[in-house]
């Protein structure tokens, strides 16, 4: 499973063009980790192009400004070309040159283009597991990021989960942006991390004002996302003890999604004597893993703890008796 930083390095390294075997060289893996790892970042959206050079494939990641660039002269084009006519030969060859530098700007249909999630930044981490799919566009992202790069504090205006009535205006010390699953957060100190020492998750889509301030972020804070999210299954964190969970996993696309996703510490993946397959991790036994774990119940079966196979067994005999 490919790391946080070992992704950012490769997107560093991917502002310029480099082949498979240079990008082997400079993480020290081999090339078969590398097409994984490009696999994970075209899977992200984040412009990853490659052609040929010198009779190689080079990958890199396409510049933000290119892709502006871009947009904007392939709509100019479209409306020179929806004004033109047809009604000349010189007419008819320039709609022709038209056509041919739009396909060579690779976006025919402008009025449906969307900008890329441009994620070459170390301050954004897109966390493909357990189990997501999310591209990511967003100008409160950019302002959040740009006080992270200089070490800034922010005030924002924040509507707390799962209470709308409760927006407050708050000052943090922001240290990342992440998505998690579906959901894109923001993940800062407030007044009380001296304290505690724990970053706190801001749902970002609950984030309705983001103002940066004169005030320094405090030169101690130092943020490891594979710890933030250490024993965690999806997106919420939790102070609960961590517990032993070994699964018996009945179908292959499922234990392909456990080879893919994140985990820290990570999942262990076995035969056991009858080669059927397990998978055994140390996790929080959290409300969206509960909720994973109940619709995945026909592909899997609970070995331990003994609580929770418990657990599922009422609350899916409830379910039944609602029906």
């Amino acid at each position: 499973m490919a790391g946080y930083e070992k992704i950012n390095t490769v997107k560093d390294l991917l502002k310029k063009e480099m082949t498979v075997n240079q990008l082997a060289v400079a993480i020290g893996r081999g090339p078969r980790t590398v097409f994984r790892y490009l696999e994970l970042l075209r899977n992200e959206n984040c412009g990853l192009r490659s052609h040929k050079k010198d009779g190689e494939t080079v990958w890199v990641i396409q510049p933000e400004e290119r892709t502006n660039f871009n947009q904007d002269i392939v709509k100019q084009l479209e409306k020179i070309k929806k004004n033109s006519s047809d009604s000349s030969p010189a007419d008819m060859k320039n709609r022709k040159l038209l056509d041919k530098l739009i396909e060579s700007l690779q976006v025919t249909n402008p009025d449906e283009f969307k900008p890329e999630a441009i994620t070459t930044d170390r301050d954004l981490v897109l966390d493909y597991g357990p189990f997501s799919d999310e591209k990511l566009q967003d100008a409160i992202v950019n302002r959040i990021l740009d006080a992270v790069h200089k070490r800034l504090k922010i005030r924002i205006t924040y509507t707390h989960v799962g209470d709308e009535t409760k927006k407050e205006t708050i000052e943090v010390s922001p240290v990342k942006v992440i998505m998690r699953i579906d959901t894109v957060y923001l993940v800062a100190a407030d007044e009380s991390f001296a304290k505690t020492g724990v970053f706190k998750n801001y749902v970002v889509e609950n984030i309705s004002n983001v103002t940066m301030t004169n005030n320094p972020v405090e030169k101690d804070l130092v943020f490891d996302a594979a710890l933030h999210y250490k024993h965690t299954f999806g997106k919420y964190t939790s102070s609960e003890a961590p517990q032993e969970v070994a699964l018996l996993v009945k179908d292959s696309w499922l234990k392909k999604q456990f080879e893919k996703s994140h985990f820290n510490p990570p999942v262990r993946l076995r035969k056991d004597r009858n080669k059927q397959d397990l998978v055994e991790m140390k996790i929080r036994l959290t409300p969206d893993f509960k909720t994973w774990l109940f619709g995945n119940l026909p592909y899997l079966q609970i070995l331990k703890p003994e609580s929770l196979k418990n657990e599922m067994k009422a609350l899916l005999k409830k379910t039944l008796e609602e029906m």
